[in-house]
């Protein structure tokens, strides 16, 4: 059993995750590829990968790095950083930005109680460098976790919803007492079943709330207590049964399959490099897309900081079927 030990200024920190978490959607969906108690709901979406990949040696390749780097059981935290960053490029980011001293701890305090550590946890321990990982993981997020993602987008934003509503109605305990079956609230304690028996005491931290669609059974969270913390929970209700790319194939003949495309990766906001990776295409082609887009009152343009960030409009969500 897991335990978190709330103070009073832990209930003043509590908050949801600002959408769909692309790193750990990522990894659990490596380990829902491999897990053999997969529930129904989610083998459809198997099939099609699997057999994507049986028809591509490079789809298939990809998918094996991808199994022999999160294998199931425990993967290091560094790889699902503690981001509140839609864009999975960012997290990419932060992964390869980590020191080799900090990478060192997170490999040893993972695989601290097995016999045999995986070859590139070794690697990465010796060499202080994750961007082979980076680079095996980002390719499995553009040939599997991209066209999933309206899918899961969808999915989460009605679990956050869910979460909106009861904070709302009747406070932090009302939405502690409401994640998932799995999840229990016992003043001052949030219980959850796990795999084995921990503590974790949030200290003044608070506690950020993921809904995850690719969680499933009961909740994660991460290995080092010292990190932020928080709890990935398995998303309530029915998974989207929706073939991936029929609402796109839909759209294709109106628009064009790349604009179609976009479109659909828009499902949550989306930078133009990240638009890039997912559809595969140059960010100039995307910049090019984006401004027909725009024109037709389809999508809005931000500029920021951190990059030009692009999002459906009102207009663009009855479009594509979303509202």
């Amino acid at each position: 059993m897991l335990r978190m030990i709330f103070t009073a200024e832990d209930r003043c920190r509590v908050r949801l995750a600002s959408g769909a978490h692309p790193t750990w959607e990522l990894i659990l969906s490596i380990n829902s590829l491999q897990d053999p108690h997969l529930p129904l709901e989610y083998r459809g979406w198997r099939a099609t990968v699997l057999t994507g990949a049986r028809r591509a040696a490079a789809r298939w390749r990809c998918l094996k790095t991808a199994a022999e780097l999160v294998p199931a059981g425990n993967f290091p935290d560094f790889l699902t950083p503690a981001l509140d960053e839609t864009d999975v490029g960012a997290h990419f980011d932060t992964i390869l930005s980590q020191p080799k001293a900090v990478l060192r701890e997170d490999i040893v305090r993972t695989f601290a109680r097995q016999r045999r550590v995986p070859r590139w946890a070794r690697t990465v321990y010796s060499d202080g460098s994750t961007r082979d990982v980076v680079h095996a993981l980002r390719q499995y997020s553009d040939l599997v976790l991209g066209p999933a993602r309206p899918v899961l987008d969808r999915r989460v934003e009605t679990d956050r919803a869910r979460y909106a509503e009861h904070l709302l109605s009747g406070g932090v305990e009302a939405l502690l007492a409401n994640l998932h079956p799995s999840i229990r609230w016992r003043d001052p304690v949030l219980e959850a079943d796990y795999p084995r028996d921990r503590t974790v005491a949030l200290d003044g931290r608070g506690l950020v709330l993921v809904p995850t669609h690719f969680c499933w059974g009961e909740p994660v969270t991460f290995i080092d207590a010292a990190q932020q913390p928080m709890l990935v929970c398995p998303a309530v209700g029915v998974v989207p049964q929706e073939p991936v790319g029929t609402r796109e194939d839909q759209l294709a003949g109106l628009v064009g399959r790349t604009r179609a495309r976009l479109l659909c990766a828009l499902a949550a906001d989306a930078s133009t490099t990240a638009l890039a990776a997912r559809l595969g295409v140059s960010p100039a082609a995307v910049s090019q897309h984006t401004k027909t887009l725009r024109t037709a009152g389809l999508i809005t343009t931000t500029r920021e900081s951190a990059g030009v960030h692009h999002s459906l409009t009102a207009l663009g969500k009855a479009f594509l079927g979303t509202r």
